[in-house]
């Protein structure tokens, strides 16, 4: 191998080296990521009496395949949005209310339902910023950050069969309201290739708790 070789491969080394010495599990100002998990979520919908539908307000507990997206707008700051789709079987009890029927009262295995919520988060990385502070090299693959998120949407409810089968058919049982919720989040993301990672969520808002894949984009 002539020397010209070697040294043209030395260089290719060092480059390679260099960029995974200079790789952040968080990129900063300016990186993307897009997160792609499945978890357990509890939203609240919102129903208002109609006469013939259920009312009150409900928050399932629901699997839910969650999506979401994260801009970096500081070295330790990023913003995002998020979406999903979850579904539920359990709606923790309900109230229907068909005005020439009265009220009856119904467990929760009468309803079933499905939600699209769609909100916004914010997330402090504090693992990059202890990690430059000490300038370390911990946060090159792992990144722990928390958050706050905020969102809406909307809820479907449905009759489940033993429940329409005590009113006529015709009879107002389904219905659909706004969701709301809002609240606090950890997580960590690993990422053991350049753009393929791992992550995991726990809190109240987004979701429950969530875990699924991580792409810097």
């Amino acid at each position: 191998m002539t020397k010209k070789r070697i040294l043209i491969i030395m260089t290719a080394l060092m480059l390679t080296f260099s960029s995974q010495v200079m790789a952040q599990a968080f990129g900063g100002k300016g990186s993307k990521q897009l997160l792609i998990g499945l978890g357990l979520n509890q939203h609240r919908g919102l129903f208002a009496q109609n006469g013939q539908g259920i009312k009150g307000s409900y928050s399932p507990f629901a699997g839910g395949l969650n999506v979401q997206m994260e801009f970096g707008i500081h070295d330790y700051v990023g913003l995002g949005f998020f979406t999903g789709f979850e579904s539920f079987s359990n709606l923790r009890g309900g109230t229907f209310n068909p005005a020439y029927y009265g009220y009856g009262y119904y467990g929760s295995s009468s309803y079933w339902g499905m939600a699209l919520p769609i909100g916004f988060h914010a997330n402090f990385h504090f693992l990059q910023l202890i990690a430059d502070k000490t300038g370390k090299s911990f946060a090159d693959k792992l990144d722990v950050y928390a958050g706050l998120s905020i969102g809406s949407g909307v809820m479907f409810i449905f009759p489940k069969q033993h429940l329409k089968d005590d009113y006529p058919a015709g009879t107002k049982l389904s219905d659909v309201g706004p969701m709301i919720f809002g609240g606090g989040h950890v997580g960590i993301r690993y990422y053991p290739f350049d753009k393929l990672g791992f992550f995991a969520e726990v809190g109240y808002g987004k979701s429950l708790v969530q875990g699924g894949i991580s792409l810097k984009l």
